[in-house]
């Protein structure tokens, strides 16, 4: 076991709205972690752990349902990305937008209803330039669109120390038309709380580092599928850092998130044929990307009521 693993947020790749995509300025949040248990130990105390936060299912405010409208996602080939992914195709992840935070730094989020855009508490600031329907930064697309928003709110009780409840949500100030290139991820239902998604391969999308000696964020987006595995193996490379809501992945073949991939979107198809955003890309290790080690996400089924309250989206 190594005996120093350190959290870095994958936020850390920050964009100047008037600099080049490969001239990026990091924020970087890191928190030291050294395990000292065994893994029967943290079995046991993940075992005991309450709810964080506790699933209430007795109080729903939202009114609106969710939007029914979801695009089917589809392999593409493509060049190898994210880190080791793949270059996503036109319209391929229609919820996929870009967040241009405060001038400064960048994050990527979904849209999860028509005036409402899901990201990561630490992706939280003043104003948003919310970039939808795109799949290239460095040009102009037709279909896409950019707006403005000055309103989020970020989880109250978001804990930037240990990087608990990495939570948020952006207004937009219009509620938006769907088309082909713009429409909303679906959101778990109340009955999926208790499901782990362990050894299911999600996917997750985002314009973060390709890989660690980047020096800034890809212009194409890039997706790749990840396995997840259980909360108590994650705890063995980060230790306490790792609670009841989080998920967890791994990234073998140094497949993985990259700074710069923040607040996105972890999907899992149902067998529908339409996917449901199950994380929301929070954190890895300082030692970089594609050196194996996990993962991790917000999980959003520890959230529902959460989004429900503050955005009026009814959750089933």
């Amino acid at each position: 076991m190594k005996s120093l693993i350190t959290l870095v947020l994958l936020a850390t790749a920050c964009l100047l709205v008037e600099a080049s995509l490969t001239k990026v300025n990091r924020r970087t949040m890191v928190m030291p972690v050294n395990p000292k248990h065994t893994a029967q130990e943290w079995r046991d105390i993940m075992a005991a752990q309450k709810k964080s936060p506790e699933n209430v299912t007795d109080h729903k405010k939202g009114t609106k349902p969710q939007p029914e409208f979801a695009g089917k996602v589809h392999l593409s080939s493509g060049d190898l990305r994210i880190t080791s992914g793949y270059t996503a195709s036109r319209g391929q992840f229609p919820w996929q937008v870009a967040l241009f935070v405060d001038n400064s730094f960048f994050c990527g989020g979904s849209v999860i209803s028509e005036q409402w855009i899901l990201t990561a508490g630490h992706c939280a600031g003043n104003t948003y330039e919310v970039r939808l329907g795109a799949n290239r930064l460095d040009a102009t697309e037709s279909g896409s669109r950019t707006v403005t928003s000055r309103f989020s709110i970020r989880h109250e009780a978001y804990d930037p120390t240990f990087i608990r409840n990495d939570i948020a949500v952006v207004e937009l100030p219009q509620p938006l038309q769907f088309t082909n290139y713009i429409s909303p991820v679906r959101l778990p239902t109340y009955s999926q709380q208790g499901t782990s998604f362990v050894g299911s391969v999600l996917r997750v999308s985002g314009w973060g580092k390709t890989y660690d000696g980047a020096t800034g964020i890809t212009p194409a987006l890039q997706f790749v599928d990840l396995t997840v595995i259980t909360n108590n193996e994650c705890a063995q490379t980060f230790g306490s850092g790792i609670t009841s809501s989080n998920l967890c992945v791994s990234t073998y073949g140094g497949q993985s998130t990259c700074n710069g991939d923040s607040g996105g979107p972890l999907i899992y198809g149902e067998s529908d044929g339409l996917y449901t955003q199950v994380g929301i890309v929070s954190f890895g290790s300082s030692y970089g990307c594609e050196q194996g080690y996990p993962a991790v996400f917000t999980r959003v089924t520890s959230y529902l009521q959460w989004i429900e309250s503050n955005t009026g989206i009814y959750i089933e």
